[in-house]
């Protein structure tokens, strides 16, 4: 994968769905014949039940479903839900995110498009269960027609009484925001009128969200994954999944494969499980060589991981993390220093630079494995030209086995030999952010270090031509 292969990974382009589960064949099958279809399917019925006082019930059915949130490190949907509903606040908020910002995701459009009138009523059932007077749903800026899909089911269900303004009003808003509209939040500072910069820690919306009001943020899945375990009940809905993971979850499966797009299947399916039997393989004639499992947020494994349970503690157990489920595939024919260098310069361009240390780390990061032959060079002897600087400071690096007394006086740039360098600026910036976003770069460049090292040596080793001696090798005109 180069930097078109990257570049070219959408966070807003509708995948195709190709294996449906529970989920996605609940969404298609109630949502045929518009409402009507929908009412006949059983539509609006958990909410009908909630609103006439069985919110209690519904929260218990969603803590015995064992759902947890489809993103990140997978947080019992529930117990979130119960902070928000216990809080006693007299305002309270839910915030629908349907525009995560992860490149080779798309589940999103694809989602709503299929029945927008259960994405209505998800959202409309958490906000009664937690006590919501106003709930959001966000979509990115070009999600357009979705916006449109959405508005009109509101109004829909708003004339056949179904959905009371009153109780809750449901707000939909569009917006231009980046990588960093998944963190929650952000996702808060952009719907209060300021640009989207994560808030300080420790930051707990469930406590301060929206307007400083207690405020459950969930991505668009967990909340549809909410409404399914609830229509069905725990039993059924734990009746697939992992020992700790119950359900499906949609994967959005990219990248060299035979079969791009999304895969709704248990939590627990094995990686090459999902890429050989479902999407078809590796493209071309090509080999697996690795998968960034949870996309640019998660984490590099080898074809050695190729039994890797996909669930959120198999992960975890690995240093690693599902996140919204995209996994992006990579054939035996990529060179893993080229990914290391894309993502390294796509991680400093999507920084804030709200928290100096990303800012700057991520540059040096980038920098670095892009003059891998030069890597062992004082920073000071270098061109930082191709990213835009952010300063000449330098930041003390507080290494583990320095003494106290020299830690200020050691430069990170400086400090290490060849890959441990880098390792080294990935560890510094890595907790230095208000926000996962130097965590979770830092981690995905070092699971590229640690598992391909020899490619890396490799590299660096490599005689670099200068500008003369390149000149002499080209053919004559």
């Amino acid at each position: 994968m180069g930097s078109n292969a990257l570049e070219s990974m959408s966070s807003h382009a509708t995948q195709d769905i190709i294996v449906e589960g529970p989920l996605l064949g609940e969404l298609r099958g109630s949502g045929r014949g518009g409402l009507a279809g929908y009412l006949g399917a059983g539509g609006y019925d958990a909410l009908a039940q909630a609103m006439r006082g069985g919110a209690a019930d519904a929260l218990a059915r969603l803590a015995a479903s064992g759902l947890r949130g489809r993103a990140g490190g997978g947080f019992p949907t529930a117990v979130k839900w119960k902070q928000v509903r216990d809080n006693g606040a007299p305002a309270r908020y839910f915030v629908c995110n349907a525009n995560t910002g992860q490149l080779g995701g798309g589940k999103e459009s694809a989602l709503i498009r299929l029945n927008p009138h259960a994405v209505i009523e998800a959202v409309a059932l958490a906000a009664s269960i937690v006590g919501a007077q106003v709930a959001f749903i966000h979509l990115g800026q070009s999600l357009e027609h979705e916006q449109l899909l959405l508005e009109a089911a509101v109004q829909e269900a708003r004339m056949q009484h179904l959905l009371d303004p009153a109780a809750c009003d449901i707000r939909i808003q569009r917006s231009e925001s980046g990588y960093l509209a998944g963190e929650e939040t952000a996702l808060l500072e952009l719907l209060e009128g300021r640009p989207g910069r994560p808030r300080g820690k420790p930051a707990m919306p469930t406590r301060s969200g929206f307007q400083k009001q207690p405020t459950v943020v969930n991505n668009l899945e967990t909340v549809l994954q909410a409404l399914l375990a609830i229509r069905l009940g725990p039993e059924q809905f734990r009746a697939v999944g992992s020992r700790y993971a119950s359900g499906t979850t949609i994967f959005s499966v990219v990248g060299d494969v035979a079969r791009p797009g999304l895969y709704e299947l248990p939590l627990g399916t094995a990686l090459g499980t999902l890429i050989h039997e479902h999407a078809g393989g590796i493209s071309g004639n090509g080999s697996l060589k690795a998968a960034l499992v949870g996309g640019t947020s998660g984490t590099a494994v080898g074809v050695e991981h190729a039994d890797l349970p996909l669930d959120y503690d198999s992960l975890a157990g690995i240093g690693g993390s599902l996140g919204s489920g995209v996994i992006i595939v990579l054939s035996d024919t990529t060179s893993m220093v080229g990914v290391a260098r894309d993502l390294a310069r796509f991680y400093h361009q999507n920084s804030c630079g709200k928290c100096a240390p990303c800012k700057d780390g991520t540059r040096r990061a980038y920098h670095m494995l892009d003059n891998l032959d030069r890597v062992d060079e004082s920073a000071t002897d270098w061109q930082l030209s191709s990213v835009e600087p952010v300063g000449s400071r330098k930041i003390p690096m507080l290494l583990v086995n320095a003494a106290p007394a020299k830690r200020a006086s050691i430069s990170y740039t400086d400090s290490g030999i060849g890959l441990e360098k880098i390792r080294l600026i990935c560890t510094w910036y890595s907790t230095r952010g208000d926000c996962h976003h130097p965590t979770e770069s830092s981690r995905m460049l070092q699971s590229l270090l640690d598992g391909f090292t020899d490619e890396f040596e490799r590299e660096r080793a490599a005689p670099v031509m200068d500008e003369d001696a390149m000149r002499s090798t080209m053919p004559a005109n």
